[in-house]
């Protein structure tokens, strides 16, 4: 009897220990897989955060580059109207040149006019090409129609005064006359009385 109640002790105590080894083993499953989770969630923490930096740091680009545009934008609007004032003075000296009869005033006209040019290149202004290409009403003020054959008909073949622009700013329009064919029963060269329409298409 006495061996029989050992035999059961031993069992329960084998029972027992393979009990708290299971135990043991689910806890430290338990334990890894917490771990695990908690291992995942900060991973995703840390890349939520990464995606709000990334987001942060694309809109500070775009609002520093939109400051530059606008900044930029303001200073050529600024020099565009500086250069458009001193622009006025080349037809001013060109008027004088026409009317001055004295040769020395008109040399000194002449110096004057030159170095405005000077200048306004240096500042980057740069005359409008125009003549001998076709008529555009975007570029040019058009003043009224040639009969002549040396251009064709619609192309600029006369500049009355140029036109400037600074980079892709138009900053004066050039006045121009117009070809078109002669008419048979008219005088080659002659001038149409009727002003140029800019709107016109043809």
């Amino acid at each position: 009897m006495m061996k029989k109640n050992k035999n059961n002790w031993n069992d329960y105590n084998l029972s027992w220990e393979k009990q708290k080894e299971q135990t043991s083993d689910q806890e430290r499953f338990d334990h890894i897989d917490a771990r695990e989770k908690e291992f995942e969630k900060l991973r995703r923490e840390q890349q939520e955060e990464k995606q709000r930096h990334l987001r942060t740091r694309a809109d500070f680009d775009n609002y520093r580059k939109r400051m530059e545009r606008e900044v930029e934008a303001k200073r050529i609007y600024a020099k565009k109207e500086v250069l458009q004032d001193l622009l006025t003075f080349l037809d001013y000296f060109d008027q004088a040149k026409k009317q001055v009869k004295d040769p020395a005033a008109a040399e000194g006209i002449e110096i004057m006019a030159r170095q405005l040019n000077d200048l306004l290149y240096k500042h980057g202004v740069r005359p409008v090409e125009c003549l001998g290409l076709p008529f555009d009403p975007e570029e040019q003020e058009g003043i009224g129609y040639l009969e002549t054959k040396q251009y064709d008909e619609g192309c600029v073949c006369e500049e009355i005064s140029p036109g400037y622009r600074l980079d892709n700013i138009l900053l004066k329009p050039a006045r121009v006359m117009v070809a078109r064919k002669p008419d048979a029963n008219s005088n080659k060269g002659s001038r149409g009385n009727d002003d140029y329409d800019s709107n016109n298409d043809n």
